[in-house]
């Protein structure tokens, strides 16, 4: 039997309909509202744990392989860093170990694991990673932008004609790879007709705030006067931009100024210069000089200029790999003297064999330094004979000065 009936309120309408049912129905139905409220409740304190793991601490106490977390060292730690391997809990911590310990969190492919601790895994990673170099190779040689990756090899003609015709010249050039931009914007060439080389140079004045002047064409036979000559006299028409920035150089003169070329492939080349001559041709101050595609030369209208270290051209790296191995030849020698001496004399004690030995090396070197400065001075002399109206070597102190520096260098470095 059933019953309806609807009732109405301010705030719904509901309509009951009354079912007569059975007292066993009755209790089951009750039962049945308990079990699903009880799982109701369950749920609720399932998703609060979930909530709570989110953040990153574990309700639980009990430990973890990984044991605490290095950076706090309150919790379990939960996490790895795949390159350095430290143990952190939750997000913020790593964050911080990142940023005190400067890490990227990426694995190092490269790095030594030793045979006995190598995994399945190790030996995979290393199997791919050579994969990868193999494709890197692969593509290298295919793609003709990147493909020459080795060092002035399958020049064309007029560049191998080029280096020659430098090479006949006693000037060692080098030519870079032609993705360089300094390769790019190079106009040196040779003429095969007239056998001359017009060079690329570019002038750079220290004191006008290295400002920069770049000459596209200069013939080899031209002196070097001639070529600053429309930078630094003040009656030459021909145009030249922002000129007013060279006054200083224009009130000291051609014959005023250092002029210095930039130093290549030698040691220490960074700070060290060639002197040049402006009374001879731009050929002979290029004679036994290293250049990389064009000359960078240097003027400056002081007398000694400051972080410019002025060497000779017979230091290149030939010469002093060779000072190096004669000093060490004269050292062995030495070594070998004292031993024999001290085997006929008697046994002595090895730390003052070794004292003995530093001894005669310094004196070695003393006296090798001393007899280097007396043939440089000898030159210098010969020069200034012969170059008398140079003006650029009158100064018998500055000269000195500047044959010093690079003796000192050899005395420290023996």
């Amino acid at each position: 039997m059933k019953r309806s009936c609807s009732t109405t309120s301010d705030d719904s309408e509901e309509e009951i309909i009354v079912v007569k049912k059975k007292p066993h129905q009755d209790a089951a139905s009750k039962i049945d509202l308990r079990i699903n409220e009880e799982s109701i409740s369950d749920t609720d304190e399932d998703d609060d744990d979930e909530e709570h793991i989110t953040e990153g601490r574990s309700s639980s106490n009990f430990p973890t392989r990984l044991g605490k977390c290095e950076v706090c060292a309150a919790h379990e730690a939960r996490y790895t860093c795949p390159k350095c391997e430290v143990k952190t809990c939750c997000l913020n911590c790593v964050r911080i170990h990142k940023k005190e310990l400067e890490c990227d969190g990426i694995r190092d492919r490269t790095k030594f694991i030793p045979l006995k601790e190598m995994t399945k895994m190790d030996f995979m990673s290393d199997y791919y990673f050579l994969e990868e170099c193999t494709r890197y190779v692969e593509d290298r040689k295919v793609d003709r932008v990147k493909r020459y990756t080795r060092f002035n090899t399958e020049l064309p003609v007029h560049l191998y004609r080029l280096r020659q015709a430098a090479k006949e010249r006693k000037c060692t050039l080098k030519i870079l790879i032609q993705n360089f931009a300094r390769h790019k914007e190079n106009t040196t060439y040779y003429d095969w007709k007239t056998k001359k080389i017009w060079w690329r140079i570019k002038w750079v004045f220290v004191n006008a705030g290295n400002l920069c002047y770049v000459d596209e064409k200069c013939l080899e036979d031209e002196y070097l006067r001639d070529l600053l000559k429309k930078y630094v006299d003040k009656d030459c028409v021909e145009p030249v931009v922002e000129k007013k920035k060279l006054e200083f150089y224009q009130s000291k003169g051609v014959q005023g100024l250092k002029v210095m070329l930039k130093s290549e492939g030698i040691k220490g080349c960074k700070n060290r210069y060639y002197l040049l001559d402006v009374n001879k041709t731009l050929r002979s101050n290029l004679k036994n000089k290293t250049l990389v595609e064009y000359p960078f030369i240097y003027v400056s209208y002081e007398d000694d200029p400051c972080g410019f270290e002025i060497i000779d051209s017979d230091e290149d790296v030939e010469t002093e790999t060779k000072q190096h191995q004669d000093q060490l030849e004269q050292y062995r020698k030495a070594a070998l003297e004292k031993q024999k001496r001290q085997q006929q004399a008697g046994s002595e004690d090895d730390d003052e064999e070794e004292g003995d030995l530093a001894k005669d090396a310094e004196t070695l070197a003393k006296l090798q330094a001393e007899n280097r400065r007396k043939e440089r001075r000898r030159k210098r002399e010969e020069y200034e004979k012969q170059q008398s109206n140079n003006f650029l070597f009158t100064d018998e102190q500055l000269m000195e000065a500047l044959s010093s520096s690079t003796e000192d260098e050899e005395g420290e470095g023996s």
